[in-house]
């Protein structure tokens, strides 16, 4: 047990030392594109896809050993620590659902100040920036930075592709390519383009908040049944017989099964009740 325990703290310490000083040179691969694009839709850009990953081997090989330490079992610990590797992953898709969550709840009421500004006679940057102070809380940081670079910069173009690139957000991406459409050819049809948008998305809100209303007891009944029995499992394995008894070839079988179980019927739980996420438009 003392030998593997080294052997696991000297990988994350590998893992975590190439985390740090790998080449940032380095062209990056599609895994690591997806996982910087999950971080910067969460509200974590700094945290890239490198350090994410950094990130979850950090928490498995603490989980690892933290079990070994209590049960003193290899396989017991192995498939904790295993599945723990995950959790991070699962944070930030969590908090990324949220995040969209509250973009999208607060996207109707920019609108609808968008549009009464733009018909009240008021230039469409003016409004932009005065949002910065009296939109929705949720989205003001957004429009901060847009006010930002136009007052750094005096074009309204780079002011909003700063906010697309602060906010990573699908509705603002399609109000956004709205409003830059309507700088470059002159927004006859701004307002009903706009009005058509959020239309659209108090619908989307409405039909979101029946179905995650209806499903949400299934989401919680999934998470209970998926971690309820290694709860069990580790608290039973304290005792040196249950341990040792996991530890057999048939208890490495039972582990092995209980696992493909466990995240077969979790993914199959959480594929029923998912709604289909909103797709960002290419830049």
């Amino acid at each position: 047990m003392t030998a593997l325990a080294a052997f696991v703290a000297g990988l994350g310490v590998l893992l975590i030392f190439d985390g740090l000083t790998g080449g940032r040179s380095e062209r990056s691969t599609r895994t690591g594109e997806r996982l910087d694009r999950m971080a910067a839709e969460a509200g974590l850009a700094h945290l890239r896809g490198r350090g994410l990953l950094v990130v979850c081997a950090g928490a498995g090989v603490a989980t690892l050993l933290i079990v070994a330490g209590l049960t003193g079992s290899v396989v017991i610990s192995a498939a904790v620590g295993a599945g723990t590797v995950w959790t991070p992953l699962g944070w930030v898709a969590a908090r990324r659902r949220q995040r969209r969550r509250r973009f999208r709840e607060a996207w109707p009421d920019v609108i609808a100040m968008l549009i009464a500004g733009v018909r009240g006679g008021v230039s469409l940057p003016e409004v932009c920036v005065s949002l910065a102070d009296r939109g929705p809380e949720s989205l003001r940081t957004g429009f901060r930075v847009l006010a930002a670079a136009y007052r750094a910069s005096g074009r309204f173009e780079s002011g909003l592709v700063r906010m697309r690139s602060e906010l990573s957000d699908p509705i603002a991406d399609r109000v956004i390519a709205s409003l830059l459409l309507a700088r470059e050819v002159g927004g006859t049809d701004l307002v009903r383009v706009l009005r058509t948008l959020g239309d659209f998305v108090r619908e989307d809100i409405r039909v979101r908040r029946e179905v995650e209303a209806r499903w949400s007891w299934t989401v919680t009944a999934a998470r209970v049944a998926a971690g309820a029995p290694w709860v069990v499992l580790v608290l039973m394995s304290t005792r040196t017989e249950a341990a040792a008894a996991y530890d057999s070839t048939a208890g490495l079988f039972v582990i092995l099964g209980g696992s493909a179980a466990t995240l077969l019927g979790y993914r199959l739980m959480l594929r029923a009740a998912r709604l289909p996420d909103d797709r960002r438009l290419a830049p």
